[in-house]
């Protein structure tokens, strides 16, 4: 059984007076320290497929499934507890620093709402930032980092919860040439970690080059890039023929 499952999923938005088909009948399987690619232009749905697989958005179509269990039908207090305990986190880069509280603490916050004292969470909160290679800028304050360096805070928060599965959406923010390369390098080298699974959508192929198996989204549709051409499906689970035969 693979880790994280996503099942015929399909998503649509109004547009007008019609409706804009964004996913398609879309089915991905990642195994437990796999390393995906996803590539695809600007609005080809990659960030929406990353929503849905974070459990933040609902497909019109389709399951989601971490560990054995349906995301999608569960409470949203389930999923919140998914996405903070060793599951399923989703890297976001467009946060905004308070201004004079230094790093450390912006990635020991997400801990605090688990009831967890700052003290407390000052420790795997460092440990993050050892992990994305930016320690020596723990007592900055985070309104003076350089953008690179946001971006590697950023990592750094979403990794504090050690998840299991975790999403990229974009990495490919405007970034000095030098910064984006070590970057990519950083999440290469976090692809290596068997036990973490990793997923990059991305419109710029460098962050994925290396990834174990690459994928193509447009038109709604995921192809294999190891196979070119060659739609993604999923077979039908066993109780999901039962259901709709009842």
């Amino acid at each position: 059984m693979s880790l994280l499952s996503l099942e015929r999923i399909s998503k649509r938005y109004p547009d007008g007076r019609r409706e804009l088909t964004v996913l398609d009948d879309i089915s991905l399987e990642v195994d437990e320290g796999d390393f995906v690619g996803i590539w695809g232009v600007r609005r080809s749905g990659k960030s929406t497929l990353l929503q849905i697989a974070a459990g933040k958005e609902r497909p019109d179509e389709g399951a989601v499934y971490f560990d054995g269990d349906d995301v999608t039908r569960m409470s949203p207090d389930r999923r919140a507890r998914l996405q903070r305990h060793a599951g399923i986190g989703l890297l976001s880069v467009d946060w905004c620093p308070e201004r004079n509280k230094p790093v450390l603490e912006h990635v020991a916050l997400p801990l605090l709402s688990d009831g967890m004292s700052l003290r407390e969470a000052r420790d795997p909160a460092w440990r993050a930032l050892e992990r994305v290679g930016i320690a020596g800028c723990a007592y900055m304050p985070a309104d003076r980092v350089s953008h690179g360096e946001r971006v590697r805070v950023a990592l750094a928060q979403t990794l504090v919860h050690e998840p299991r599965v975790l999403l990229v959406d974009e990495p490919a923010v405007p970034l000095r040439p030098s910064e984006g390369v070590e970057l990519y390098d950083l999440l290469r080298s976090l692809g290596q970690d068997s036990q973490l699974a990793i997923v990059i959508a991305s419109e710029d192929i460098a962050p994925i080059r290396k990834a174990r198996r690459m994928f193509s989204i447009d038109g709604g549709q995921l192809r294999s890039m190891d196979r070119p051409g060659t739609l993604v499906q999923f077979p039908e689970r066993p109780h999901a023929r039962q259901r709709s035969q009842s």
